[in-house]
């Protein structure tokens, strides 16, 4: 009698899991169709701006990533209770009320912000909270492929300018090369080096910040670990950005500006993100090496 309730118990929890698939696909089938009526004139001039802007190219990417992180949870997400809750609505309405704010406010950020807080609600009104939670840190990522508001952004590109330019004339002046400087500028006395808006490491940190996240989720998963990686990169960029402009600087001042503004200058980019993943690297073995030793008996 008892293997005949469990065979029961079993059939029925695979035919419970089978519905709540189902259910689920057709729920993701009906509300993307509604959500791509809904946002059909955010996304094209999102994606327009993923093509036009440089400091977000990466912005193609970041659904693809995140999806390949929901579908990394699938086994969570298979052995995750269905618990529907109401409360999603509430979080629907303020995503569309966002939605509906950025339209007649023109801003752009919070129309495509909206987008992601809609999704959250749609899990958790479909699923539950718990579905929400095993979700949520590929949901938040999608926030890196919206462009920051341009309050934002200068507030951040301005004091990264500053930084760039003033480590930068400190090295060089270390160095004995002659140095001026005049506010985002450096005067050598073959060249003179402008720390505009696309040297500040904005860039660089945006980029960075998502590739450390994304590098913690699938190495060392964690809110610890992941608060590590994000962290780092901000001295990580600061210290990379200097650095490019203390080479453009060197080389302008020994072979001439030509040098200094030619291949360097373009390949500069990669140089950066070739040192930034070294860095993230040697925090990778760091972490490692500390958590095997506070997990290791005494």
């Amino acid at each position: 009698m008892s293997t005949m309730e469990s065979t029961s118990t079993a059939n029925h929890l695979g035919v419970s899991s089978r519905a709540a698939m189902t259910s689920t696909v057709l729920v993701i089938v009906l509300f993307g169709a509604l959500l791509g009526l809904l946002y059909a004139h955010v996304l094209p001039e999102l994606v327009h701006d993923w093509w036009d802007d440089p400091n977000y190219s990466h912005g193609f990417l970041v659904p693809l990533f995140s999806a390949y992180l929901v579908w990394q949870r699938r086994q969570a997400i298979s052995t995750t209770e269905f618990r529907p809750s109401w409360l999603g609505l509430a979080l629907i309405l303020v995503g569309v009320a966002s939605l509906i704010l950025g339209h007649v406010g023109a801003e752009a950020f919070i129309s495509r912000a909206s987008l992601i807080v809609i999704l959250a609600g749609l899990t958790w009104f479909h699923a539950g909270w718990s579905m929400l939670r095993v979700v949520m840190f590929p949901l938040a990522f999608l926030l890196f492929m919206i462009p920051l508001p341009a309050v934002l952004f200068y507030a951040v590109a301005f004091p990264l300018q500053g930084l760039a330019a003033q480590n930068a004339a400190w090295v060089l002046d270390r160095m004995g090369v002659p140095v001026l400087i005049d506010g985002n500028v450096i005067h050598l006395s073959h060249i003179s080096l402008g720390v505009t808006e696309a040297c500040s490491g904005i860039r660089s940190l945006i980029s960075l910040l998502a590739l450390a996240l994304g590098w913690a989720a699938l190495a060392l998963p964690g809110a610890i670990t992941m608060a590590v990686f994000g962290i780092v990169t901000i001295p990580i960029t600061i210290i990379a950005n200097a650095g490019r402009v203390v080479i453009t600087g060197l080389i302008g001042q020994w072979f001439g500006r030509q040098y200094a503004e030619g291949f360097f200058h373009m390949a500069s980019g990669w140089i950066i993100f070739v040192f930034a993943f070294l860095c993230l690297v040697v925090v990778d073995r760091g972490l490692r090496f500390m958590l095997a030793r506070t997990r290791s008996p005494r």
